[in-house]
C-alpha cells in the first residue's frame, strides 16, 4: 500500500523541472516580439513547482480482508505550462511565417486554461489466510484532463479587426506502473508527456490562427 507523502511528490516534481525551468513570481506574464503578444490570467504559485495533498484516503480494514485506495492530486505551478506554450508560439509562429500572413496586424493571445493537475492513485485488496496475504495492488498517474484554451484578438492599427477563442484538447493518458518500476521514474515519465503534449498544443495554436 502506498506510503507516498505530499512532500516527496512535491520534491520529485521539482527536481524535474529544477535545471530547465524557473516559475515566475508574478502572477502573470507578458511576453511579446513586434507581432504577437501572450499573457494568461492563470494565477501563478511563485517560486513553487507544485502542491500536493492527499484527496482520498479509504481502507477497509476486515478480518480477513483489506481494500484501500489512496489518492494524492499534484497540482502544478500553471507558469510552468505558459512558460512551455510562450517559448513555443513565439519560435513556432516564426518558423511558420506568421507575421506575413498577419500583413501587418498584430495578434493578441491569452492562455484561458490549461491542464495542470495530476493524481497518483494507488488502490487495491489484501486477503490474509493466517500469517500470509494474497491481493492486487494498482498504482497509476493520472491527468485531470483540461483541454487548453486560448482567446486571439486581431488588431489592425490599434483597432480589433476579429477576435474568438482556439481550444485544443488534451490527450494526456495514464501511467500504470508495473510490480517493481519506481514511481519516481514513472511519474518524471508523466511529467514529460505532459510537458511534450502541451508543447505540441501550443504547436497547434498558431496553425489555427494561420487558417483564420
Amino acid at each position: 500500500m502506498s506510503c507516498l507523502s505530499n512532500k516527496r511528490l512535491d520534491k520529485w516534481v521539482a527536481k524535474h523541472y529544477s535545471e530547465s525551468q524557473q516559475p515566475q513570481k508574478k502572477n502573470s506574464r507578458n511576453v511579446n516580439n513586434n507581432y504577437l503578444t501572450v499573457t494568461t490570467t492563470m494565477i501563478s504559485m511563485g517560486d513553487l513547482y507544485s502542491t500536493s495533498q492527499k484527496t482520498n484516503s479509504y481502507l477497509l480494514p476486515l478480518l480477513f480482508y483489506w481494500k484501500f485506495d489512496f489518492r494524492n492530486s499534484c497540482t502544478l505551478n500553471p507558469q510552468i505550462g505558459i512558460d512551455n506554450f510562450t517559448t513555443t508560439v513565439l519560435a513556432y509562429a516564426n518558423k511558420k511565417g506568421l507575421k506575413q500572413k498577419l500583413n501587418g496586424r498584430t495578434v493578441e493571445l491569452s492562455v484561458d486554461e490549461m491542464p495542470h493537475i495530476f493524481d497518483m492513485d494507488d488502490k487495491g485488496y489484501m486477503v490474509w489466510v493466517i500469517l500470509f496475504y494474497f491481493g492486487k495492488e494498482e498504482l497509476s498517474i493520472q491527468p485531470q484532463n483540461k483541454d487548453i484554451v486560448v482567446s486571439y484578438k486581431l488588431m489592425q492599427d490599434g483597432t480589433e479587426t476579429k477576435k474568438g477563442k482556439i481550444t485544443i484538447p488534451d490527450v494526456s493518458k495514464s501511467i500504470y506502473l508495473k510490480m517493481f518500476q519506481s514511481t519516481r521514474k514513472k511519474t518524471w515519465q508523466f511529467l514529460e508527456q505532459h510537458d511534450a503534449n502541451i508543447t505540441a498544443a501550443s504547436r497547434l495554436v498558431i496553425d489555427k490562427l494561420i487558417e483564420l
